[in-house]
This record gives structure tokens, C-alpha cells and sequence, in this order.
């Protein structure tokens, strides 16, 4: 079966449309990010880590109760959303860096296609339906 877009053209398998680079980029930085989080922070021992910074992050966990691990792991993943939704903005030309000049065209496919002007709104919106 060939699926044809709105100009009448078959749809190619291979090319990286706005939504799925939105949704690639949430299961990699959101969904699998925080699995590895919750692995590493449920399975590592305070004494076999030997960066400062996560012994301590370990000696806090262990000091939470069930539902506060909870709390500590929607914090994460609502730290992660927020970061993407800002990159986006910036890509998206929403919000601009210090001393930035002109907009960023995020391109893919062959030929190439623009990805970016609506990449924040449509993260956003996917979060919403979670």
C-alpha cells in the first residue's frame, strides 16, 4: 500500500518528518534518560560511586521514603521536558540566545527539509496526552 500526502505524492519511509524528530528526541532524552536515572539511583551503592557530586545525589535518595523517590523522579523528568521545550524555542526562533543574530534552520532528509518553526508547540502539545 502507498500512503500519499496532501500533494498526491507518495510518502517516503525514510524521511524524518517534525513530529517524529520531536518524538525521537523525547524518547531519547525523557523516556530513556530517566530509565537510566532510576537504574543507576536504585542500584548503585553510596560507597561504589566515586564522584562527589553523586555520592551525594545517592545519600539523598536513600534518605527518601518510597513516594518522595517518586516526587524526586517527576522533578527530573519535568527538568528534562523544560529543557527541551526551551531548546526548541530557540530552534523554533521563539526565543533567542544572547548576542544570537538571525534564526537556525534545522534541516534533514535528501532533499533537505526544514524541521524547525513548530518543533516546541508540537513537543508541548505530545506532553499534554501523556
Amino acid at each position: 500500500m502507498i500512503v500519499a500526502g496532501s500533494n498526491g505524492l507518495p510518502l517516503r519511509s525514510d524521511i524524518m518528518t517534525p513530529e517524529q524528530f520531536v518524538n525521537q528526541i523525547r524518547k531519547s532524552v525523557v523516556e530513556e534518560n530517566l530509565s537510566v536515572y532510576k537504574d543507576l539511583f536504585s542500584s548503585t551503592e553510596v560507597q561504589n560511586a566515586t564522584d562527589p557530586y553523586w555520592q551525594r545525589a545517592l545519600q539523598l535518595y536513600a534518605a527518601l521514603n518510597s513516594e518522595r523517590k517518586d516526587v524526586l523522579f517527576e522533578i527530573i523528568r519535568q527538568v528534562m521536558v523544560d529543557t527541551i521545550s526551551n531548546v526548541f524555542a530557540i530552534l523554533d526562533g521563539v526565543s533567542q540566545l544572547s548576542g544570537q543574530e538571525g534564526d537556525f534552520t534545522l534541516l534533514a532528509n535528501d532533499p533537505p527539509e526544514q524541521l524547525n518553526g513548530e518543533l516546541q508547540d508540537r513537543f508541548l502539545e505530545f506532553e499534554e496526552n501523556v
